[in-house]
């Protein structure tokens, strides 16, 4: 459901916000037992005896005095002392307006450097367990020998420091050791803790999680896998993969066990049944540099049992693949520092799927490639689907890790928001999580999932932090829902002052249309009046961009529709055929404009996600409800998402890989340099602009040239080249950057020269 959202919201969310931000409201913040300031935003200040003050059971606390500090602030006094960590309500009967007197001025200088979670000394002397809890009256930790056990071999009180962790030191080396703990606390609004919802929670640090809903298992890792072979590639020559572990292994020919699991990601050695080469061995012979993997981390699938007893005999779950097991891509992480277990091998023990995920880095490392992965800290999985779980964060301190209104509920279109401004040990979750998958499992990098809701201070730690050569690109959409932080210039941010690397959807939408509008198919399906759009978008020459490698540009991801589908010859859907014309147009302009690029993985072999319903509708489950998005948002269904391998064999599927992989290749070849420019002087690239704007003319670097016609007739594009020869390396079907295609230009020399293109036709010389 958050993909549909963040789909529709990306077009409507400045109008809401704005409609938001102007609305009269209180700002109420606690500096003191006595001390609670008090601003009206949008309103004028009201007479003193207006305001009322309660306590979260709604009852009423004197006030002493009300004394104006500002035209629009004053400093409200308590008759009585009030409990910071507790919650208060100050009300303006006036102007009919309440809002909780939050304890930002404490929350913000709460910091503590010490570990958290659970980590073995390395003599192995010791295991310390410390979790960040800072309202709570008190946390037991509770120690288990097996991952099911009704009872804890013991129960530890927890020793609160002076930053709000709470910690215990245990003799010995508790490795493999299962745990968990009860968070105590008042029962005020916003309150999840033991005393009112008796419920054992995870620690949001645990290295091995079982599953999102069990325990957590003390661990001590191996050392990371070795580096990159021949170094990460730099950001201007990044050509990423984006994949998910199941859907590119559930049809490979491995063992029964490893279906979908870490391990086939890299298994060698593997063809289909025509004998081309399949998993890692077809990702190396595409020749991209950086694998993205989609999230990895422990994410949250409703239990098999309660999902098998409403799925199992439902035929479109049947149809779906999700008839055994509730599939989701991931954007719901529960434990962000664990590999999710389902991606473990079966048979093997909680905990080796860490080992696993290493091997595989590995083994991309060896081939040259890069790997990446998806990280979602803009939201966590314990709000999914209209659901309130508790994992951790939830019942740890609700308002302290979560962005919340004035009755402390959770806001934003995906269920939470975590809460990164003002809060700096949230700050330090998300910094830690980075260099943990860094560090420790040996990653190069990361997408950002909606990093536009966290905030920019955050994101410029987190640059700041990392390694210098670290892969960091992430999605600028969806302000924060918390009109505060959207209104502070220093947290709020978008392209123009973006702390990294963004997904320009302006690019997308020049080359292939606009994924809110199937009608719209951009300048590669034909549509002569992007001419413009697309010239910036082969430069990467925004107002917003600096540097190309401010944006990376790209066709098609994962929560769009399919490029296949977008230019299927029928009903939207690649499965019954495709406009290949405009998918080869669509490959070339992506893979010959400046800056990094990433492809949704399959869209080089024209996967489709037909096999898909259309339409949206519903399923209940035990638990609430789960929603189906249909073709376009294909994020908890199987079978529309799997490569399909033995398609590999069909012609067209065949010319169309064998397109995009000469085209990676002249893109990462000596040639392709002319690409690979982070900052290209003013005339690095000379445009042919012809009055038919169907036609289109570019020189890069003096060392490339393009001619295109995206037009139904053919046309005539007058290049003007550099002194030299020029040999054709693609004509539009076949690209060989190496030896030359055949074609009706072959050889150009440098100087004018009439080229006629035809309809529906790009042309790329190289000069020798």
């Amino acid at each position: 459901m958050k993909r549909f959202l963040a789909a529709c919201m990306m077009a409507t969310l400045p109008m809401i916000a704005s409609a938001q931000d102007d609305a009269p409201r209180l700002r109420a913040e606690i500096h003191g037992p006595r001390a609670i300031t008090v601003e009206w935003v949008g309103t004028d200040r009201p007479a003193a005896g207006s305001l009322q003050l309660t306590d979260g059971q709604g009852q009423e606390i004197g006030i002493e005095s009300v004394i104006p500090n500002t035209a629009s602030k004053s400093l409200l006094v308590p008759a009585t002392p009030i409990d910071p960590m507790r919650v208060y309500f100050v009300i303006d009967r006036e102007h009919d307006l309440r809002e909780r007197a939050r304890r930002d001025p404490w929350f913000r200088t709460l910091y503590s450097s010490k570990p958290l979670g659970a980590s073995v000394t390395e003599d192995r002397r010791e295991t310390a367990f410390r979790l960040f809890a800072p309202r709570a009256t008190s946390v037991v930790l509770y120690l288990y020998l097996g991952p099911d056990d009704e009872e804890p071999a013991k129960a530890v009180p927890m020793v609160r420091d002076q930053d709000g962790v709470w910690e215990v030191v245990e003799r010995g080396d508790h490795h493999g050791v299962y745990y968990d703990f009860t968070i105590h606390g008042p029962p005020d609004p916003g309150n999840w803790f033991y005393e009112t919802h008796p419920q054992h929670v995870s620690d949001p640090y645990a290295l091995v999680s079982m599953d999102s809903y069990g325990r957590s298992r003390v661990w001590v890792d191996g050392p990371p896998p070795p580096p990159v072979v021949g170094g990460r590639p730099a950001m201007e020559s990044v050509v990423a993969y984006e994949v998910h572990v199941q859907d590119f292994t559930d049809l490979l020919p491995v063992a029964e066990g490893e279906v979908g699991k870490l391990p086939a990601m890299h298994q060698a050695g593997l063809t289909n049944g025509n004998g081309d080469p399949i998993g890692i061995d077809y990702l190396e012979d595409l020749g991209v540099n950086v694998v993205h993997l989609m999230p990895v981390q422990e994410y949250l699938h409703y239990p098999d049992e309660d999902w098998q007893a409403d799925m199992a005999d439902d035929a479109f779950a049947r149809d779906m693949a999700i008839d055994r097991e509730n599939y989701q891509w991931g954007y719901r992480t529960t434990h962000a520092f664990a590999v999710e277990s389902r991606f473990r091998s079966e048979g093997l023990e909680p905990g080796s799927e860490r080992q696993e995920f290493k091997d595989l880095v590995a083994a991309f490392h060896e081939r040259g490639m890069a790997v990446i992965i998806d990280v979602v800290p803009n939201h966590t999985g314990e709000n999914m689907d209209g659901r309130h779980l508790l994992f951790n964060f939830n019942a740890i301190d609700l308002p302290y890790y979560y962005r919340t209104d004035a009755d402390v509920n959770h806001i934003g279109p995906f269920g939470n928001e975590v809460k990164t401004e003002d809060r700096p040990m949230v700050q330090r979750w998300i910094v830690d999580q980075l260099r943990h998958w860094v560090e420790e499992l040996g990653v190069d990098g990361f997408r950002i999932d909606l990093a536009g809701q966290i905030d920019q201070q955050t994101l410029i730690r987190v640059m700041d932090e990392m390694p210098d050569d670290i892969i960091i690109y992430g999605e600028p959409w969806i302000a924060p829902s918390d009109p505060d932080v959207r209104a502070n210039p220093d947290w709020s941010w978008y392209k123009a002052d973006s702390p990294i690397t963004f997904f320009q959807d302006d690019a997308r939408n020049a080359f292939k249309g606009s994924p809110f509008s199937l009608e719209d198919r951009g300048y590669a399906g034909g549509d002569a009046s992007a001419r413009d759009r697309v010239m910036a978008a082969i430069a990467n020459a925004y107002d917003e961009e600096p540097s190309p490698n401010n944006g990376i540009s790209y066709l098609d991801i994962h929560d769009n529709w399919a490029l296949a589908d977008r230019y299927a010859l029928e009903d939207y859907n690649g499965r019954e055929g495709v406009d290949v014309t405009s998918m080869r147009l669509a490959a070339g302009l992506l893979l010959t404009s400046l800056g990094p690029v990433v492809l949704h993985g399959g869209t080089e072999m024209m996967r489709s996600k037909g096999l898909a319903p259309m339409e949206e509708f519903e399923r209940h489950i035990a638990g609430g409800t789960i929603y189906f998005k249909g073709r376009g948002d294909t994020y908890n269904v199987r079978a529309p998402n799997r490569f399909e391998w033995e398609r590999l064999d069909e012609p067209a599927i065949r010319d169309m890989r064998d397109h995009w992989r000469g085209l990676i290749a002249l893109r990462l070849g000596d040639a392709g340099q002319v690409f690979r420019i982070a900052d290209p002087a003013g005339d690095h690239i000379q445009w042919v602009t012809p009055e038919d704007p169907a036609l289109l003319g570019y020189v890069l670097g003096g060392q490339v040239a393009v001619a295109v016609n995206v037009g139904a007739e053919d046309g005539t594009v007058s290049m003007r080249l550099p002194e030299g020869s020029w040999t054709l390396v693609s004509n539009g079907i076949s690209v060989d950057h190496v030896n030359g295609v055949s074609g009706a230009y072959p050889m150009l020399e440098g100087g004018g020269q009439d080229v006629t293109v035809p309809a529906r036709t790009m042309f790329i010389w190289v000069k020798r």
